[in-house]
């Protein structure tokens, strides 16, 4: 007995210590964790860094372009062979006979080494450098905006997590009342059952009925569990430890608090700046297709040393070129005819987010009052299941009614309250959602 008492002490004490090192959050806190730790927003803020070094690497167009060469290099056979004519001597006054011309081989540059630098300054690229800088700045712009769709989607992730949560969890509450509610009927028909005033079936209806409560509280729990978890894994939190804060989820705000003009809500959504951003974007691209077709002016300066038959020799050459693409006009007078129909094709598009956003924000809004119309109706369900619940249990007491009956209620009084719990969190979903489309 010692053992089992010093047993169930430790099973208390572990308990205790695992409840106190349980990590709750409010539903503000959840959103921050989300924010730091999410994968998705880091990954799209890692997007960001990445073309910052696009825009970085775009500058460097500006700089004079070098280049370097270096070669060394030793023949098997001399690299220059000839021969040379010598004309013959006349000695026929020293009574030699005159000789005839004479041909003498000639061989040379056998190794060397040859070495230059060239520095290339780019005058006018037909805007290509410029443009293609304005192209990487914009994209960064672009990669911005998207960041802060991630973070607003993340944001509503959490949100319906955490509403979800606080709805199963208000479950449970309402299944805690209806076992107290169901333990007080089962000592009653208990008793009606030993006095005789009932037979034994009612009191088995009870115990099916407090089985079929046990059955609701498993899955509950086993969705809550799971939820938690979902939530922990999406605010970046441990999953063993971590649970939320209890919110008031059946008072929730009207709906008025958080009107916002459709025109503003539109004006201010990410996905018009970005397919303004896409328009802008297209037209940059004609712009780089003209500039391909344009003629290239650069200045720079070539320096070279070269050690040939034992002999240094360097010289400082100066350079400008000018590069006329007169091929590439063939073709990219069609690519500029291409590109500027896709800009035709963005403004297409923008126009036509803009008119589905309205939609979908007006949408919006009649499910968020919508939500909240359901909500007062579940009160009122609440307001009556309660009363009928009160009712039958008064007349059950005093034989009124069957067992049936006061059962009907109790199953009216649980779907009422869940019904309102649902509502609400319902209400809180919709409200999130309404809020990532208008602020």
């Amino acid at each position: 007995m010692k053992y089992r008492l010093r047993n169930i002490a430790y099973l208390i004490a572990f308990g205790l210590a695992t409840t106190a090192s349980a990590q709750r959050l409010t539903l503000e806190q959840c959103i921050e964790s989300a924010m730091q730790h999410n994968a998705d927003i880091k990954n799209a803020r890692i997007d960001i860094d990445m073309a910052q070094q696009d825009k970085a690497s775009a500058f460097t167009n500006y700089f004079p372009q070098i280049s370097a060469m270096g070669m060394g290099f030793v023949g098997a056979k001399d690299l220059m062979r000839s021969t040379m004519e010598m004309p013959g001597m006349d000695l026929s006054a020293m009574g030699i006979p005159p000789m005839g011309n004479m041909t003498i081989p000639i061989s040379m540059i056998k190794k060397g080494v040859i070495a230059n630098i060239t520095a290339l300054q780019p005058l006018y690229s037909g805007g290509q450098i410029i443009n293609g800088n304005k192209l990487a700045a914009l994209q960064q712009e672009v990669r911005q905006l998207q960041l802060e769709m991630t973070e607003k989607d993340v944001r509503q992730n959490v949100q319906n997590y955490y509403w979800q949560l606080q709805s199963l969890k208000g479950n449970i509450s309402t299944l805690d009342a209806v076992d107290k509610q169901l333990e007080e009927v089962h000592r009653l028909t208990e008793n009606f059952v030993k006095t005789g005033v009932i037979n034994r079936n009612d009191l088995l209806r009870v115990e099916l009925k407090q089985q079929e409560m046990k059955s609701q509280r498993l899955t509950l729990n086993n969705g809550i569990q799971l939820v938690r978890m979902l939530l922990a894994q999406l605010t970046g939190n441990d999953l063993n430890t971590f649970d939320v804060t209890e919110s008031n989820i059946l008072d929730p705000q009207a709906p008025e608090a958080y009107f916002t003009s459709i025109d503003q809500a539109v004006s201010q959504r990410e996905e018009v700046e970005l397919t303004s951003k896409s328009v802008r974007a297209n037209e940059l691209q004609v712009k780089m297709k003209r500039g391909k077709n344009l003629p290239t002016v650069a200045v720079g300066a070539a320096g070279m040393y070269m050690n040939i038959m034992e002999e240094n020799q360097g010289n400082l050459i100066g350079l400008a070129t000018v590069n006329v693409p007169i091929s590439s006009w063939w073709g990219g007078h069609h690519d500029i005819k291409k590109a500027k129909m896709a800009v035709e094709q963005s403004r297409n598009t923008m126009n036509d987010v803009q008119e589905k956003l309205h939609i979908d924000i007006m949408n919006a809004w009649n499910q968020l009052n919508e939500a909240y119309a359901q909500i007062e109706i579940a009160r009122k369900s609440v307001v009556q299941a309660d009363e009928n619940m009160r009712l039958n249990n008064d007349q059950y007491r005093v034989g009124a009614i069957g067992m049936t009956d006061l059962l009907d209620a109790i199953t009216l009084y649980t779907q009422s309250h869940n019904s309102l719990v649902t509502s609400c969190a319902n209400y809180q979903n919709k409200l999130a959602d309404y809020l990532r489309k208008t602020r």
